[in-house]
């Protein structure tokens, strides 16, 4: 254990769990250390098995999980999966099965089943709910568990209303039932109306320590009489026991009467403790007249006065010392169970079982406080009073199997409903414990009563079988604290000579005890059932204690056993707390059990000779004992809390209870229940000193036994030193009213202080006066009246290295500030930097070992200085004192950002909210920020309505964008979107006046259209031209829905003036001087020309060519390529680091995945395919060309890859500029120049990712392995294979741009398709012979037999001819590329050579002359809609490689049957 302890450096120093073997060898004893990363809170110990609590909440298993058929080392205990969230605060360890019970009170079973203990009715390998409804009540309420005990066959929980439930098999059940297993749990009514405090479980038995009843609600009816009592005005204490005294009568729940020889057995085990009036004269007798005479020398001088001297005790306490050998014969019979008398008659009302009413309320008694068992106490400390204090009336009632004796009832005869343990009534019992087969009992006296099978001196005494309960033999000095059972020993916890709590031990053991330290040889180590020296016979010291405890193990604070196991919970000694509260409690303890023998010894036998004082001095003495009683009780309540305290003390902050009051503030941190008890202790402190104060005037309390008083008051004095009042407000140095209470808070506690200018500021100055206060939560700088709180969240402390200056300095980093301390002394500095490492990491959630915090921390802090941040509220991560990462920042005005920083400024992606006060809304944006500035690619919505989504810099509108004007910001409604410098619209740009039905597309500066552009009213008039300063001037050509063109100069908006030629749709022209606006009129001067009879009429003459005012198509959306190339690191495009762009890419992908909560399933799994970078570098071959092409379609899925950001966004540019108003056929030319200038810069972009690719229309070095794997973005001509920029990109593009693209070829189309349409409608009328021989097909072709039932018909149909290949062609509308539909058009070619073979017979070669007529066939047939604009598409886009192979002949067959529909006539 000690190897393994050393190996661990991270190990805590709270929670430290030992586990051993308790029939192992007596001198090897040594136990094993579980080396686990968090504290240990609760051990439990089953038979072979056992469960640990961990702070956090988490349990883990150890030991022989048979449920699970796995053998778990005690070193390497393993998590329980299933409990993990569950936040358990309890576990608990049966005989072969579990449970846990978590902070919401829920119980979880698991392991061993056939007695239906774990509340299932199956096999339960992993934890299960055990849900506890009382179905007693309407509706049926769920009941909430505080604490948990489980036997071999059966478990019980004890409700928040101290209840007790029970499910699982047998007699120790507590059921009224007779039919087992019990599946569900089930209340036990025989304990209605009883305030349940702890319960435990045997083998086969079970125990529960219970509230006694008040006097007030026992039958009273034999209640003796004031009077009768003598003449004394006031009650004794035991008098005050017997009001409630009733018939002693042995109750049996069974119905069984006890034989002669059983009540001869009960009374003569409880004759020892019976006292009896004739023993009190016999005590008396032996006392001399001498001490008489002393005690009531001054009754004479009492006739009317209580102002006469004292009576004094010392005195007394002499002449007893002085007879004392001549008394022991008596004090053993009489005096130590002087109490017996007045418990047993009080026990007897209180023996019955309670009686289940269900039709009348049960009595309740509320709780004060009771804690939780992950509290301050453990689940089974007795209730607190209404002082915050435990209760020590209590009782124990039994239940189950009593075959040994383990009941306590005086017999070994079996229980089925709880029955009360009448002996121990009275006793202050504390807590209970229960092994296999016997059973233990804890005073607040630290007395331990055990009962049942002794068969290994488990018992701690010789007797056996031990059927009433009988006070362990315990050497002088020792006082047991804590206890545990096991299957046949026991352990126990006990103050010594020492600070250190020391362990007991009695059982089973391996080899003969021959002394009472178990040091004996290893000769006799063979086991011999025979041999009564095989276990120990009372409890004696381990070992390992006395060798190991105090220097490896710690401080022990509880002990637990189970099966032949035994388990200690131990602390090491941090920061010298652990040791004060160890201290503070067992002085407590011995304070108390000193204060009971003089109660017992002393004050109750001379309570008898009242009568003889008289009445005023009998209502002296009883007044004096009363105080004393009270005071005892109170110290004794103090006694117990502070060992429920101890008991649990893995999971409080322990320097809480070395607490002092430091200007009003608490020293150290602690919760509420640790707060309780420092009230407690204050209080007791109080009453010490008043108490000592007053022996001290009155001469009562001047013997050894004061010092009991004394040493309490002092240990507790130089806690509170500070403390002199209940308000906690004693001022030790001079200090502010004001300040003090601006800095008190209820939970802040004074870690240190420097005084004596023991730490002050670099360079302060002589005269000044610096104090600095370290609290549990904030550093405090005072000077003079002023003060300055630093947050210990947010606080940086490291050393600064010493360069010779001998000064011993650490420098301090805040948020808004840093400065440089200086201590006095290196153990000065030492003591600061520990206080603050430890303070600061206990206050971030982590252990508080004095190590340096961590850098990086989640914290909250409000700025009141920083000019940007001030009076701003900062939640989120921080980096040495500047808010770094994540986090949230709200400013008093309304502001609010939430996002990333770094440095301490806005930095990556955020949200931030703006008010506007002005339109009482508010301003929204989320994006990119840049060293507090908005720079990046973000959506900016105004409180105007406004909403603006493109690149920024510097906080203004930079670069590519699009803004969409609201409702609010004026009366009509446009969008705009393009290019933007420092905030206004320059360059190129497409701005879509929607309220006016007019867009315009080019030039801007300034935010003013000037330049070149193309304008398009909803009216469909286009205009191409000139502007400047938002006006037309110079050339410019306008053109009319009805194809009327003017070609000339302009002056303003429409308005026509200058030199111009006005071109008719006939082809009618009129050259000359035009004046006027063109929706108004015009005035002309000039020619009128009209062309020709047989000259066709020709658009493009005079100049009319549509475009030549347009901005080019390659100078358009420069500022998105720009955007693209910045994202990759580049500075222009082509010009950076390859390296730096695919770095760029990996870190982008990488952010949105882990940023965006929203991403789908496939969305994430693109990204993760994303974040690897390919082989960029080698040279592009046919072999991996498409592991590029394979990228570039998974890079295009998704806006966070920069080449996806850049085709999603030329596809909204697109789509903005010829959809709605844009789409007019005159902007077709210019729509597809556009698209092919898509296709260069994006080619551009690809070849810089991809050096290897060759320049657009090169070939690549190898062919491809088949044609066909390639077809889609490449062509192979011979042996080669040629790479262009539309074969590799257009598939990509395209299909986004084709409705709008499409659109346009139809219109442009529309008059031709119309013609077209008709004549495919009105051929398709005649059937297939007919219009076989109407296209002049040749009769070889025409199908015109087929089989039908085995007999050849001639085919009639239409339908029937060539369907395969009209099938095929009509999937060319279906297409988006031109790859694509050429694609469909050689497998419609394909598909009508298939179908003539079978008719011919050799082979067969086509000829233009047979092949046009059978092709136009099919085409009428398959009735295309909007061909020519499926062929101008084609013709306009169509890779430049293939128009004179295969595929290019075969699309010319196309265009001339579309042409040759056109020209058909009815014949």
């Amino acid at each position: 254990g000690d190897s393994r302890d050393e190996q661990a450096p991270t190990s805590p120093d709270r929670g430290l769990l030992h586990v051993w073997h308790s029939a192992g060898h007596s001198r090897q004893l040594c136990p094993d250390r579980v080396l686990l990363s968090r504290p240990v809170l609760q051990v439990s110990l089953g038979e072979h098995h056992g469960l640990l609590l961990a702070q956090g909440g988490q349990v883990y298993s150890f030991g022989e999980l048979l449920w699970r058929d796995l053998s778990v080392p005690v070193s390497a205990p393993v998590p329980e999966v299933s409990l993990l969230g569950k936040t358990v605060v309890r576990v608990a360890a049966g005989g072969f099965h579990c449970g846990a019970l978590s902070e919401q009170g829920s119980v979880y079973m698991w392991g061993e089943n056939t007695a239906g203990q774990c509340g299932q009715t199956e096999k339960v390998p992993e934890p299960c709910p055990v849900i506890v409804v009382d179905g007693e009540v309407v509706p049926p309420v769920v009941v909430r568990i505080v604490d948990l005990a489980c036997g071999r066959e059966h478990s019980l929980a004890l409700s928040a209303q101290n209840e007790l439930w029970a499910w699982g098999s047998g007699c120790q059940l507590g059921l009224v039932t007779n039919t087992f297993p019990v599946g569900k749990p089930q209340k036990v009514e025989h304990l209605a109306g009883r305030h349940v405090i702890q319960v435990a479980c045997g083998a086969y038995h079970s125990l529960a320590l219970v509230r006694r009843l008040p006097p007030q609600d026992y039958n009273t009816q034999h209640a003796p009489k004031k009077k009768e009592r003598g003449q004394s005005p006031h009650y004794s204490v035991t008098e005050r026991e017997e009001l409630s005294a009733v018939e002693d009568s042995h109750y049996c729940p069974l119905g069984v009467e006890l034989t002669e020889v059983m009540k001869g057995e009960v009374n003569k085990n409880t004759n020892r403790n019976k006292y009896t009036p004739c023993q009190d004269v016999c005590y008396l007798q032996g006392i001399s007249s001498l001490t008489f005479d002393l005690l009531f020398h001054s009754n004479s001088g009492l006739s009317g006065s209580h102002s006469s001297s004292p009576v004094c005790l010392n005195e007394v306490r002499l002449c007893l010392e002085k007879e004392k050998p001549s008394l022991q014969g008596l004090k053993s019979s009489s005096l130590t169970n002087i109490h017996q008398k007045g418990k047993t008659a009080t026990s007897r009302r209180s023996s019955l079982p309670g009686t289940p009413t269900h039709g009348s309320p049960r009595r309740r008694h509320p709780c004060a406080c009771r804690p939780s068992s992950a509290g301050g106490a453990p689940a089974g400390a007795p209730e607190e009073a209404e002082d915050g204090l435990p209760f020590l009336e209590t009782e124990i009632w039994s239940w189950g199997r009593g075959s040994e004796g383990q009941l306590g009832h005086g017999d070994q005869l079996a229980r089925l409903q709880p029955l009360c343990i009448k002996s121990l009534t009275g006793e202050e019992v504390i807590k209970v414990a229960a092994g296999s087969h016997h059973s233990l009992a804890l005073t607040a006296q630290c007395q331990v009563y055990s009962w049942g099978s002794n068969m290994c001196g488990q018992l701690g005494h010789v007797n056996s079988p031990v059927t009433v309960p009988q006070q362990a033999k315990l050497s002088d000095g020792l006082r047991v604290w804590d206890l545990s059972a096991g299957q046949s020993h026991t352990l126990l916890l006990a103050d010594g000579d020492c600070v250190q709590p020391v362990l007991l031990y009695c059982g089973q053991q391996k080899e003969p005890v021959q002394t009472e330290r178990l040091n004996q040889s290893e000769s006799s180590s063979k086991r011999s059932p025979n041999r009564v020296e095989r276990y120990t016979v009372m409890p004696t010291l381990l070992p390992f204690c006395i060798e190991v405890c105090r220097s490896k193990m710690g401080y022990v604070s509880s002990v637990c056993s189970g099966g032949q196991s035994c388990a200690v919970l131990a602390d090491h000694n941090v920061m010298g707390f652990i040791s004060a509260i160890h201290e503070l409690a067992s002085r407590e303890r011995h304070l108390y059990c000193w204060c009971s023998s003089v109660r017992k010894i002393l004050l109750t036998p001379l309570q008898s000779l009242c009568p003889v004082l008289g009445e005023q001095c009998s209502h002296l003495f009883f007044s004096l004992c009363e105080s004393f009683v009270q005071l005892s009780t109170l110290i004794g309540q103090h006694a117990t809390a502070l060992t429920y305290f101890l008991h649990n003390v893995q999971g409080c902050d322990v320097s809480a209870c070395t607490e002092t009051c430091f200007q009003g503030f608490p020293l150290v941190n602690s919760s509420n229940s640790q707060t309780n008890i420092n009230h407690r202790i204050f209080k007791f402190h109080l009453k010490c000193t008043l108490l000592c104060k007053a022996a001290t005037h009155h001469c009562a309390v001047q013997s050894v036994e004061s010092n009991g008083f004394q040493s309490a008051a002092s240990s507790t004095s130089c806690l509170m030193s500070y403390q002199s009042t209940p308000g906690f407000i004693k001022e030790i140095y001079v200090c502010d009213f004001v300040l003090q209470e601006c800095l008190r808070l209820p939970r802040r506690r004074v870690v240190c202080e420097s005084s004596n200018r023991s730490l002050t500021p670099q360079n302060a100055g002589r005269f000044s006066n610096h104090w600095f206060i370290l609290f549990n939560d904030a550093l405090v700088h005072t000077q003079f009246s002023t003060h300055h709180v630093y947050p210990l969240t947010c606080l940086w402390v490291k050393p600064v290295t010493e360069n010779g200056s001998g000064l011993h300095a650490l420098k301090i980093t805040c948020p808004e500030e840093s400065f440089t301390l200086v201590a006095s002394t290196p153990q000065e500095k030492n003591k600061w930097l520990r206080s603050l490492n430890q303070t600061v990491d206990q206050i971030l959630g982590g252990g508080g070992q004095g190590s340096s915090p961590a850098m990086t921390r989640t914290a909250s802090y409000t700025f009141t200085a920083d000019e940007r941040f001030k009076d701003a509220q900062y939640t989120g991560s921080w980096l040495a004192g500047r808010v770094h990462g994540r986090g949230t920042m709200k400013w008093p005005d309304g502001r609010l950002y939430k996002g990333n920083f770094k440095n301490g400024l806005e930095d990556g992606y955020g949200d931030c909210v703006i008010p506007n006060k002005l339109l009482n809304k508010t301003d929204t944006y989320q994006g990119q920020w840049r060293e507090g500035k908005i720079h990046g690619f973000g959506k900016y919505k105004y409180a105007s309505g406004e909403v603006y989504e493109g690149c920024f810099c510097d906080g203004q509108r930079h670069g590519y964008g699009m803004l969409s004007s609201g409702k609010l910001a004026r009366n009509s409604s446009s969008v705009f979107i393009g290019q933007w410098v420092h905030d206004k619209k320059t360059g190129y740009g497409v701005y879509d006046d929607i309220t006016r039905g007019e867009k315009y597309m080019g030039m801007w500066l300034d935010d003013q259209r000037h330049g070149s552009a193309v304008v398009i009213t909803q009216h469909s008039v286009y205009f191409e031209g000139t502007f400047r300063e938002n006006k037309m001037s110079g050339p410019g050509l306008l053109m009319s829905d009805d194809d009327t063109v003017f070609h000339g100069e302009f002056t303003d908006d429409w308005t026509i003036s200058g030199k111009g030629i006005l071109t008719m749709p006939n082809g009618d022209s009129l050259d000359g001087q035009f004046s006027g606006e063109w929706s108004s009129g015009l005035k002309v001067v000039g020619t009128y020309t009209k062309p020709g009879i047989v000259e066709p009429p020709n658009k493009e003459k005079n100049g009319l060519r549509l475009g030549q005012y347009a901005v080019p198509a390659d100078q358009r959306w420069i500022c998105v390529f720009d955007e693209c190339w910045s994202r990759l690191g580049c500075d222009a495009a082509g010009k950076g680091e390859r390296t730096t762009a695919w770095e760029n890419i990996a870190v982008t992908i990488t952010t949105a995945r882990r940023q965006s909560p929203d991403l789908s399933r496939s969305q994430t799994k693109v990204l993760e395919c994303l974040e690897f970078i390919p082989q960029y570098e080698e040279p592009v071959t046919a072999a991996n060309y498409d592991n590029i092409r394979r990228y570039l379609t998974k890079a295009c899925e998704t806006p966070h890859h920069p080449l996806g950001w850049l085709l999603e966004t030329l596809v909204t540019a697109y789509r903005m500029t010829y959809v709605g108003v844009g789409s007019n056929r005159r902007l077709l030319r210019q729509a597809v120049q556009e698209v092919l200038a898509y296709l260069t810069h994006f080619y551009g972009v690809i070849r810089f990712l991809f050096p290897g690719l060759p320049d657009d229309g090169s070939v690549l070095p190898d062919a491809p392995t088949s044609p066909s794997k390639s077809r889609r973005n490449s062509y192979t001509t011979g042996c080669v294979m040629v790479v262009s920029s539309s074969s590799l990109l257009l598939p990509l593009l395209l299909p986004r741009l084709y409705p709008p693209l499409f659109t346009l070829y139809s219109l442009q189309e529309e008059q031709e398709e119309t013609e077209y349409w008709e004549r495919i409608l009105r051929l398709n009328k005649q059937p297939d012979q007919s219009l076989l021989s109407f296209l002049e097909v040749q009769e070889k072709f025409w199908p015109l037999w087929m089989s039908i039932l085995g007999e050849k018909k001639q085919v009639s149909s239409k339908d029937a001819c060539f369907v395969s290949a009209v099938e095929t062609l009509q999937q060319i509308s279906t297409r988006f590329t031109p790859s694509d539909k050429l694609m469909v058009i050689q497998k419609s070619f394909e598909e009508l050579t298939l179908e003539v073979k079978p008719l011919l017979h050799g082979d067969f070669l086509w000829c233009m002359d047979d092949l046009f007529p059978l092709f136009l066939y099919v085409v009428l047939r398959a009735r295309i809609r909007n061909l020519g604009a499926e062929i101008s598409l084609i013709e306009d886009m169509m890779d430049p490689n293939i128009q004179h192979g295969e595929l290019g002949l075969m699309f010319t067959t196309l265009k001339a049957c579309y042409i040759q529909i056109q020209r058909e006539t009815n014949t």
